[in-house]
């Protein structure tokens, strides 16, 4: 019966689950950053890497992470709007959707690191990002996790995710943040499951009183409208 009543109340109610959605991850990668001005060019729909701009290279990161561009398809999660405002570091746990800031176009960052509440040399952060596959699928948010240098050995990006259905994600997390209607839809679930427990529960101690007379006295109420 659980089953039957819970499509009833879908349909009822109006809800529908969410297209089916899943994180993309990169495994862990721990990427060199060079101290050179060429860098690394990183592609992340493949995960594949080159020190040349080839097609479908998403952000270049060079001088141990002092400079990061990005290409048309890759937005990282900004403190302003322009091309070349400064890059936010996020912690982890943040949310990474829409209300983020995002710049268009090719873009670049060189003042992200060292200042109170941007990334830290030597420190482990994320950044967010908002990107086109090589395919022209998205935009979808994710997230990358580096360690940043001033221009010295050290500097990586560690591993990246993005949610493939346009929904949000947390910073750090394998998991996408369920739709509201997904949400509600389980809420909706679990209260309809228990008023039909509540209400069969009351039926069956109805008609068990309504079947069988008291021994002790004449018959109940309940017993007498059936007699």
């Amino acid at each position: 019966m659980k089953a039957p009543f819970f499509s009833f109340v879908l349909v009822v109610f109006g809800l529908r689950p969410s297209a089916h959605s899943m994180v993309n991850y990169s495994g862990l990668q721990n990427l060199p950053i060079p101290t050179t001005f060429t860098g690394i060019y990183i592609d992340i729909d493949t995960a594949t890497t080159s020190t040349t701009p080839g097609a479908g290279w998403d952000i270049n990161a060079f001088f141990g992470g002092i400079g990061l561009g990005g290409s048309a398809s890759f937005h990282p999660a900004r403190h302003g709007p322009g091309n070349t405002d400064t890059i936010r570091r996020l912690a982890l746990n943040d949310v990474i959707d829409s209300g983020l800031i995002y710049a268009t176009g090719t873009s670049g960052s060189s003042d992200h690191l060292g200042a109170s509440g941007n990334f830290q040399a030597g420190t482990e952060g994320h950044l967010g990002f908002r990107f086109v596959t090589n395919g022209s699928s998205g935009p979808f948010y994710g997230w990358m996790r580096l360690t940043l240098t001033s221009n010295t050995a050290g500097a990586v990006v560690h591993d990246w995710a993005w949610e493939d259905n346009g929904g949000a994600i947390q910073a750090g997390s394998l998991v996408s943040i369920p739709e509201p209607s997904t949400a509600l839809i389980f809420v909706t679930g679990i209260f309809a499951a228990a008023f039909v427990r509540t209400r069969c529960g009351i039926s069956s101690a109805s008609s068990a009183a309504a079947a069988t007379p008291g021994t002790d006295g004449p018959p109940g109420p309940v017993a007498r409208a059936h007699a």
